[in-house]
């Protein structure tokens, strides 16, 4: 359905970003080092996706596993072109291309 496309394309994506990149990830940057910063607010990206997987009954050992790395990796990836680019709009567009991408392949 459209609808659930827009969402969960573009509206996660941006909104995920200005939170975990454009706010958390910035202001963890005040107080501490990057990779550090990036590497709490990569775990703080993967917890948000917790209730998603329990209410889709997706969160079944061993099988979660990898969803679980690939979302925290995702979230060390955004916040490194985040830094890198010095602008949130290149981890928005690749957020995303990677949810279109999750909906189209599943």
């Amino acid at each position: 359905e459209l609808h659930d496309w827009l969402n969960v394309v573009i509206m996660a994506g941006i909104t995920e970003e200005i939170v975990f990149r454009g706010f958390i990830l910035r202001k963890l940057m005040c107080s501490y080092r990057f990779w550090l910063a990036n590497i709490i607010t990569a775990f703080l990206f993967l917890s948000i996706h917790f209730p998603i997987w329990f209410f889709k009954g997706l969160f079944q050992f061993p099988a979660i596993l990898t969803t679980m790395i690939t979302i925290f990796l995702l979230g060390l990836l955004f916040g490194w072109i985040y830094k890198r680019s010095g602008s949130l709009w290149p981890s928005i567009i690749l957020h995303a291309m990677y949810n279109l991408l999750v909906i189209v392949l599943y």
